[in-house]
């Protein structure tokens, strides 16, 4: 699935999934804010047919010229990459939070460490 349809279901995991944003300002915001809740790379699809694969960790949708930061793997600082310029957002990486709750990651870093 690769298209608004995917947006409405609210997949468990969103680990290989593609979506097309088609110039449609509204999947766009929507797609970002999944990309900002995913805990694994990936890779945005520009509209030049470049690619830019990371993190995302932040959007800036009130600015003059909406935005998104991205770490890539090489850089240690945060890319910014336009909204204008997105054709396409793919989870590409591992979904390292996925099958996983807030309740399990709290009951591992109360249990004593052995040493």
């Amino acid at each position: 699935m690769s298209d608004a349809k995917v947006l409405d279901n609210h997949p468990p995991s969103w680990e290989g999934r593609r979506l097309r944003v088609h110039d449609d300002e509204a999947m766009l915001r929507e797609a970002i804010g999944h990309a900002c809740d995913y805990r694994g790379d990936v890779t945005i699809h520009l509209k030049d047919g470049e690619q830019v694969i990371g993190y995302v960790f932040d959007r800036q949708e009130k600015n003059h010229e909406p935005y998104v930061k991205i770490f890539l793997a090489n850089q240690s600082e945060p890319s910014l990459v336009k909204y204008q310029d997105i054709a396409e957002l793919e989870f590409s990486g591992e979904d390292t939070a996925f099958g996983h709750s807030w309740e399990d990651w709290a009951k591992k870093w109360q249990k004593p460490q052995v040493s």
